[in-house]
């Protein structure tokens, strides 16, 4: 059992967000968690691995893209392996626990648009109070004090405020917002984030046909890392887990839910 005083920061988690809320597919928000001793080695190790590629940071849209700094690197699928794999295991050495939530936004926006439920819980503040409540529960169930984990977003996200309300409000944690070059750990939880996307971009069309080996090596390698038992700290959020939401948030809210 870890523990630390409510003054103490002793673990910090970074998330990181790919997709945007008003795409008609998937919003993903991840990330690691580690003790802050471990980030510290981290961002030497993580750093050591960009100077050996040669590149100064990991934005997964260039490097998707094969754009930025990665613009020499397109179809060189050897250098790219090496790339991701070399960093993923830096991740591996170092994160105790990640947690992962793909919000479905076209079930998002067909139950906004008949409950207007946007201007209460954005998709980033339903899918990153997903992730911050798996954390919290994470933590209880390893007898950790929530107080002494700081809980980090990468600034400049849409709909910032209604998501640091409804952390707030309905979790009572307080998240920290940071550029993503104040910490390299946003790299990483952009990894994270990235890969979700694509392995649930992939499995929405048709569910349950897909197994493991089928998805990305990226995503295969990530997984390997603590993610709930049965992988339940990587979750998605559809149609039914929204409904069950708002049916359990609107009469705390003042409001009526008739999903």
């Amino acid at each position: 059992m870890y523990v630390g005083s409510a003054s103490v920061e002793t673990f910090a988690v970074y998330f990181d967000v790919s997709g945007h809320p008003d795409d008609a597919d998937v919003l993903s928000v991840a990330g690691f968690l580690a003790h802050t001793s471990q980030w510290a080695l981290f961002e030497k190790r993580w750093k050591k691995v960009l100077a050996k590629f040669g590149v100064s940071s990991l934005h997964m849209k260039d490097f998707a893209h094969s754009t930025g700094e990665f613009k020499s690197w397109k179809n060189n699928e050897a250098q790219r392996r090496a790339f991701l794999s070399a960093l993923i295991r830096v991740i591996q050495r170092t994160a105790r626990h990640s947690f992962a939530t793909s919000l479905y936004l076209t079930d998002y926006h067909a139950i906004d648009g008949v409950h207007n439920i946007r201007v209460v819980r954005s998709p980033f503040a339903l899918a990153g109070c997903t992730v911050l409540q798996n954390a919290r529960n994470w933590a209880k169930e390893k007898g950790i004090d929530v107080k002494t984990i700081r809980f980090v977003f990468e600034d400049g996200d849409a709909d910032k405020t209604n998501f640091f309300q409804a952390a707030v409000n309905d979790l009572g944690i307080t998240p920290v917002f940071m550029t993503k070059s104040q910490s390299p750990a946003f790299q990483a939880a952009d990894l994270l984030a990235h890969e979700h996307r694509k392995a649930n971009l992939k499995l929405v069309p048709d569910p349950g046909i897909y197994g493991m080996e089928d998805l990305r090596q990226p995503f295969q390698m990530l997984d390997t890392i603590p993610n709930g038992e049965g992988g339940s700290d990587w979750s998605t959020v559809g149609r039914p887990e929204l409904e069950q939401t708002l049916r359990e948030l609107w009469p705390r809210l003042g409001l009526t839910f008739r999903g």
